[in-house]
């Protein structure tokens, strides 16, 4: 695990800290360019601030060795008191550095906002097949990662710069005053720096030679912090009494967690001593120098506390440089991994390529179509050939992992076929803008998530602009508007409780008779229905498919259902068996075949039967 992480920390950065540097600028001047501004004034002050309160004793202890007049002296300190305030004033209004509030913090904080938006806008408008990559989906996590918080790299890097800049003002101010004084100070204190900073660098590198396994960490202990409040496992836990096995995977996670805190707190803590005993040796070495010109050369005391603060302020600033460009580095590395993801190649065409055929009837084809998934060597779909033609409706039956839904993801351009194409009306989807031939299907699969928001913006998904009337049709369609209109606020009652506290939770099967009335809403040209009421009774799924089969008239329809009797009243019907087209024709002739659909339906036939009996007193719930 050790060689396996310092590997990957070796890993050369696709963009360079230039390319990098100027994206980050980039975003400030088109988003929030007052930050560059603020940037600047920051570097200033901090310099200013510096300046004076590295005068400020030396010259009053000089007033006070010399005699001074008692105004000189008051005029003296409130020069330098005054010059602190001043620029310690405008510091504390602009914000200085990372966590402290001021004008800068709000701009910085909408500017990283901005860059989220932008990794944001990708990831959910990305081609499907990346979703199914776990390297993109890991570049994904990496770059919203540099999101995070105000010390990471799509805000922090404004801390990073201006500590860099006044780093490289004041050591050039201290350079300048140690080869005044002895060139010996200054040779030691280079030397002992560099070694300080070298120790201190390699400590500080712990976590990131190390990061892919406190992310991995990490993460399993945020899961399972996350798990005990989820509402769609309360009823396994209580059920099947997971409560102890969740304690003893979170125990063995955070005792990981303390093995890795363990060897990190005394990396750290043999590199601390490490870095005092250099630190304790430059300034012996500076005391020595120091103290021999003061009894050579009779040195006074002032200009003795302004050369070894000198000494003490060179080192810290030449530390602060060497720190910087390393935090600077690593920042740009982040800003590298936001870089990559947002300039990662799509596969399929958006916001280009052919428009899609709005009016003319839309056939799809297929053509010797295969298809495996990412690290399968399983084609999932192989060599199948399948005409849809326009008005008609196909269903698409068979077992578990036959590639009844991938097939589905096929026509809707979803995926692309590894071998063969998908064509439109004897085109090839692929030359297609592919966000316009997604408006051509309302799907509607088998798993599916629900924002917390209203009825209304479930149905239209949108937030404006909703037509209030065509909600409640559709509702009325997918059987669910009576149960909608019971409710207080009608269409317009909060779904979920993770914000409203006052929404409402519906159940499984009318749940996606909701989703249904979405898809309806939507009216696309072709209806795809990818198993979506696993959650009914037999009963109440023949009764919505036959309310599907009326509206569905003139339309190109696609159903997946594993269970065969809903698919009767459809035009054809394909049994899929090892991503092929193992039987195809209509439910009469498909049983006269007597093959495996035929003996598939007569097994899913006594259980409708058996079933019957039960499914007369059920009662919808919500």
């Amino acid at each position: 695990m050790k060689k396996e992480n310092e590997k990957k920390g070796k890993e050369k950065p696709q963009y360079g800290m230039v390319k990098c540097l100027c994206y980050f600028f980039s975003r400030a001047k088109k988003y929030r360019p007052e930050t560059l501004v603020l940037l600047f004034l920051q570097i200033l002050f901090n310099v200013s601030s510096a300046v004076f309160g590295f005068y400020m004793s030396p010259m009053i202890l000089s007033c006070l060795e010399n005699h001074s007049t008692a105004q000189e002296l008051l005029l003296t300190a409130a020069f330098f008191i005054g010059g602190c305030f001043v620029s310690d004033a405008m510091l504390r209004y602009i914000g200085n550095g990372a966590g402290v509030s001021g004008v800068k913090s709000g701009y910085q904080i909408e500017l990283r906002a901005k860059i989220l938006q932008e990794l944001i806008d990708k990831l959910t408008s990305t081609s499907y097949c990346h979703c199914l990559d776990n390297q993109y989906l890991r570049a994904a996590d990496r770059a919203i990662d540099a999101c995070s918080g105000n010390s990471q790299a799509a805000e922090g890097t404004w801390n990073t710069l201006q500590n860099l800049a006044v780093n490289i003002v004041m050591f050039g101010f201290f350079t300048a005053m140690l080869t005044h004084i002895h060139p010996l100070i200054f040779a030691v204190t280079v030397v002992l720096s560099l070694t300080d900073f070298a120790v201190s660098g390699y400590v500080s590198r712990y976590n990131y030679r190390h990061r892919e396994e406190r992310s991995h960490i990490d993460r399993q202990a945020n899961y399972l912090r996350w798990l005990p409040g989820q509402l769609s496992i309360a009823k396994d836990v209580r059920l099947f009494g997971l409560t102890s096995w969740i304690n003893r995977l979170t125990d063995k996670a955070f005792a990981t967690r303390q093995a890795y805190a363990r060897r990190e707190h005394t990396f750290y803590l043999i590199g601390t001593f490490s870095s005092m005993l250099i630190e304790a040796l430059r300034n012996g070495a500076a005391l020595f120098v120091l103290l021999k010109m003061c009894i050579e050369n009779g040195m006074g005391a002032a200009q003795f506390m302004l050369y070894f603060s000198a000494v003490n302020s060179f080192n810290g600033r030449f530390n602060g440089i060497l720190n910087s460009l390393l935090d600077l580095k690593n920042k740009c590395l982040e800003l590298s991994c936001m870089l990559e993801f947002l300039n990662r190649p799509e596969p399929y065409r958006f916001g280009e390529g052919m428009p899609v055929p709005a009016d003319s009837p839309h056939e799809i084809r297929l053509e010797n179509v295969s298809y495996r998934y990412p690290e399968s060597d399983r084609k999932i779909i192989d060599r199948l050939t399948l005409t849809i033609r326009p008005g008609e409706k196909v269903a698409v039956v068979g077992l578990n992992g036959a590639g009844k839904t991938t097939l589905m993801k096929l026509i809707t351009g979803l995926l692309d076929p590894d071998e063969g194409r998908v064509l439109l009306n004897g085109t090839d989807i692929r030359k297609f803008n592919r966000t316009e031939y997604y408006t051509l299907f309302s799907a509607v699969f088998q798993h599916f998530n629900l924002f917390d928001i209203t009825i209304a913006e479930t149905v239209a998904q949108s937030a404006t602009d909703i037509d209030a009337a065509r909600v409640t049709d559709c509702l009325e369609k997918a059987g669910l508007a009576k149960t909608i209109q019971d409710l207080p606020k009608g269409i317009d009652t909060h779904l979920g409780r993770e914000v409203y506290l006052d929404g409402v939770v519906l159940s499984g099967g009318q749940t996606q008779r909701l989703i249904l009335a979405r898809a309806l809403y939507k009216n696309g040209a072709i209806l795809v229905l990818d198993e979506p009421t696993a959650a009914l009774d037999p009963l109440a799924e023949r009764d919505l498919y036959e309310k599907y089969n009326a509206m569905s008239e003139g339309r190109t329809s696609l159903f997946i259902s594993h269970r065969l009797a809903s698919t009767q009243f459809c035009d054809r019907i394909l049994y899929l068996k090892d991503g092929q087209i193992a039987e195809e024709g209509s439910h009469e002739n498909l049983l006269k075949l007597g093959k495996e659909y035929a003996h598939l339906f007569q097994v899913q036939a006594r259980y409708y039967q058996e079933d019957y009996g039960k499914n007369l007193t059920c009662v919808p719930e919500i």
